[in-house]
């Protein structure tokens, strides 16, 4: 037998409910938000996320599925979604759309890393982009969006929150750093070794145990900020408390991107039993456009993994509302076929979720395949009913049953 690819799931029948809440409840979120969605390709040329993530970073470095194809380019699995997104911003001019273009997607997303709960080698990440808007609203709008997300499936993470800078901040921070650790990187992993000549920011990411010691003492991002970085995010915390967001600030929060200027976002779960606390993150990237080639443009954003808020809920013990449920099976004892089936058509035709018996089942064995499928009701057709346009309507978690005309059956049901 031939199993499944390591770090990769099927989603079963009988989970993909789950996965249609998703879509259902981004459905919801695209109309109050004004969102469009994009689809771009599971594959693009590897220039666009060395470019566009970062060659300093782990995902470029280590975990990207790059092969070579018969005419001899090189081809990258999408690690991520907003470089794609990016791309496609610049190449089809949609800046000369009305902005800001708010955009989303849901898309499957290809690291090579070690498996583990809530992190697979193949996952979904539903992520929105929003170019053209360099604001504190824009930044507060982006944040507020991923909240009602998750309290769609009754959550309220805690969002952690830090400002890496202009450009000019960032790159005397990178100093700052680099003077700090520069005593300290000899004892360092080999990783932070090379970021400290990169991009020394990346030092205070690594989840090495000796690193995080060393970081622990940090200079603070916030110790070289301008002053207009500095108001700016005095008022986005102003706009995230108006808003009853839970949010805290964190000076080593960074994020495993380089694209990223002034505003990071992470939403956790404080919860210290959670073995992955994590849920999503984004943040502000202003210079990733014009890097990739476009035109400057501002653009803030986040991205949220499937699996993981999945694994989060079954964890929390938080049920996904499942919108597969059968409301009603119809129990066949006639031989009429034909009207049993325009009987089903009909409720199927007034958006009642419909089953019945396609495998000639006796009476008694089909109520025990409505139990089994969790039918709210059984509706028992017989001769006697069809001629009678009456029928008996059983509530299979009471008991009750009761009597029904036809012409009164839909009301009944949606009651």
């Amino acid at each position: 037998m031939i199993n499944i690819p390591k770090g990769t799931k099927d989603i079963l029948p009988f989970d993909s409910y789950k996965w249609q809440e998703v879509r259902r409840v981004v459905t919801t979120l695209k109309h109050k938000y004004n969102l469009h969605e994009i689809i771009t390709p599971v594959f693009e040329h590897t220039e666009l996320f060395v470019r566009g993530v970062g060659n300093s970073t782990d995902i470029v470095n280590k975990e990207m599925y790059t092969f070579t194809d018969k005419g001899g380019r090189s081809l990258t699995l999408k690690p991520e979604g907003t470089a794609g997104v990016a791309r496609s911003f610049i190449e089809n001019s949609l800046f000369n759309e009305t902005l800001p273009l708010k955009l989303y997607y849901i898309s499957p997303c290809f690291r090579y890393e070690k498996p583990q709960a809530g992190r697979l080698r193949q996952h979904n990440q539903f992520g929105c982009e929003m170019f053209g808007a360099d604001s504190v609203e824009a930044d507060a709008e982006a944040i507020m969006l991923a909240c009602d997300f998750y309290k769609s499936f009754g959550i309220n993470p805690t969002v952690l929150i830090n400002n890496l800078g202009c450009t000019e901040c960032r790159e005397k921070y990178k100093q700052v750093l680099k003077q700090y650790f520069e005593p300290k990187i000899d004892n360092m992993c080999e990783d932070c070794k090379k970021r400290f000549e990169t991009n020394p920011l990346r030092i205070l990411d690594c989840k090495v145990d000796i690193c995080k010691e060393q970081a622990v003492n940090a200079p603070k991002i916030t110790d070289v900020l301008c002053a207009e970085c500095k108001t700016r995010f005095e008022t986005l915390k102003q706009l995230l408390t108006s808003m009853d967001v839970n949010y805290k600030f964190d000076p080593m929060l960074v994020r495993g991107l380089d694209y990223y200027t002034n505003l990071i976002f992470e939403f956790i779960d404080e919860d210290k039993k959670l073995g992955q606390n994590a849920l999503g993150g984004g943040g502000r990237y202003n210079n990733l456009v014009e890097e990739l080639g476009g035109k400057p443009t501002p653009v803030v954003g986040f991205g949220i993994g499937i699996e993981r808020l999945l694994l989060y809920l079954e964890n929390k013990g938080i049920a996904v509302n499942n919108s597969d449920e059968v409301t009603v099976y119809v129990a066949s004892v006639t031989d009429n076929i034909t009207e049993v089936i325009k009987f089903v058509k009909y409720l199927r035709d007034n958006n009642i979720a419909t089953e019945h018996n396609i495998s000639n089942r006796s009476l008694k064995a089909q109520f025990k395949y409505a139990d089994k499928i969790g039918a709210k009701f059984v509706i028992t057709v017989g001769d006697n009913e069809l001629s009678s346009e009456t029928f008996a309507v059983k509530e299979l978690a009471t008991g009750r049953q009761e009597i029904i005309k036809k012409q009164e059956i839909i009301k009944f049901l949606l009651g």
